[in-house]
Parts: structure tokens; C-alpha cells; sequence
């Protein structure tokens, strides 16, 4: 699943609902599902906020993929990336999401920044 929708407020229950339903169709059950959304609603919200450059609107990417054993989440945009002029550090947000997956990477080469997250998958 591969997702672009504006960096802007509305797009977060978009988001998060369209990665919920991919978790959902993957087989979690409830519980993840809903670290899934809570993960992905953090992780756009912080996308919307450091998104665009000077003035100017972004976009937030989602992707998601089933590995054989794990699912994987990943929310990019296209900005300055966060924690760089900023004085609000890295906040509440990336800590949550580093509690409820398992594997958490946050990438800023290049272009904006890339939150990776990868959650188990039920043994089937």
C-alpha cells in the first residue's frame, strides 16, 4: 500500500484508517490494530508539522508491507525534518511510537524524514 495526501490536519484520520484497515487485512487482532493507528496518527501528525519548506504545502507519504512475520509502516515527507531549528526536540510523539513497535528507525537523508516502524505478525 503506497498513500500521498497533503501535509495538512485533515489527512491524519485518512492516514491512520487506511493503515489500520491494511493491518486489519494482514490478520492483527484489535490490540495492534489499534497501536497501528495510534502509531501512524502520531507519526503523520509530525509529518504535517515539519512537511512543507518555508510557506510552501508538502505531502505526507504512508506506505505499508507484510513480511513473512512482520509488518512494516513507513510515513515520509519532503521537509526540513524535525529537531533542526526547532526548540520543541523530538516530543511525545516518537516516544509512543517507540513503545508500541518493535523496531523503530528514523531516517533524515536527503530530502525530509522517514519513520519506520515494523510491528510482529501472529504466528499462523
Amino acid at each position: 500500500m503506497n498513500l500521498v495526501m497533503p501535509a495538512e490536519p485533515a489527512s491524519v484520520p485518512v492516514l491512520r484508517r487506511r493503515a489500520t484497515e491494511f493491518a486489519r487485512e494482514q490478520g492483527v487482532g484489535e490490540e495492534l490494530a489499534a497501536d497501528v493507528a495510534l502509531v501512524v496518527s502520531e507519526a503523520v501528525t509530525n509529518a504535517v508539522k515539519y512537511a512543507g519548506a518555508a510557506g510552501e504545502a508538502g505531502v505526507v507519504e504512508l506506505s505499508a508491507r507484510r513480511g513473512d512475520d512482520w509488518l512494516e509502516l513507513r510515513v515520509r515527507d519532503r521537509g526540513k525534518g524535525f529537531g533542526k531549528g526547532s526548540v520543541d526536540g523530538l516530543g511525545l510523539g516518537l516516544s509512543i511510537i517507540a513503545r508500541l513497535s518493535a523496531d523503530l528507525r528514523i531516517v533524515q537523508e536527503g530530502e525530509g524524514t522517514e519513520v519506520r516502524m515494523r510491528f510482529p505478525l501472529p504466528a499462523e
